[in-house]
């Protein structure tokens, strides 16, 4: 379900590219417990998230990084405040175009999951930045073996 709310962010990070690499795109975004204010783009998530975290009432869009990996590589994406979050890409998109990737956020420790391709994936890190926001990232992946 929170897959597809991030649809408004799909056009940042440019065309697909070919298919031995794998496009990551990560959105960071920061949640407030004290403003209320919820950028247009980030709505359909920010509802998703505060069912699961009602305290958290305000989503600013922070930073969007994308790069292009290869099957079997792994880098790391900087967020905020020093933090990185490492993935890599263990598999390419299958017949059902769902890619698996192992994910780092920080202070969580390795998540290993299969996403579908073109769909956002919030992660809700327990990092806390020294404004007090709580860092979320979003993360996508394509190319995809089926048109969308």
């Amino acid at each position: 379900m929170l897959l597809v709310c991030a649809a408004p962010l799909a056009f940042a990070c440019g065309p697909n590219k070919p298919a031995k690499k794998v496009r990551v795109s990560i959105v960071i975004i920061l949640a407030s417990e004290t403003d209320t204010r919820v950028d247009k783009k980030l709505e359909c998530i920010a509802r998703e998230v505060s069912k699961m975290h009602p305290n958290l009432k305000g989503f600013r869009l922070f930073k969007l990084s994308c790069k292009s990996l290869a099957v079997g590589k792994a880098d790391s994406f900087p967020l905020v405040e020093g933090k990185t979050t490492g993935i890599n890409v263990q598999k390419a998109a299958n017949k059902m175009d769902r890619i698996q990737l192992v994910v780092s956020p920080p202070m969580m420790g390795e998540i290993t999951y299969s996403t579908p391709c073109g769909k956002f994936l919030p992660i809700v890190t327990p990092v806390w930045t020294k404004k007090g926001e709580k860092v979320i990232i979003a993360i996508r992946v394509q190319p995809c073996q089926k048109k969308k």
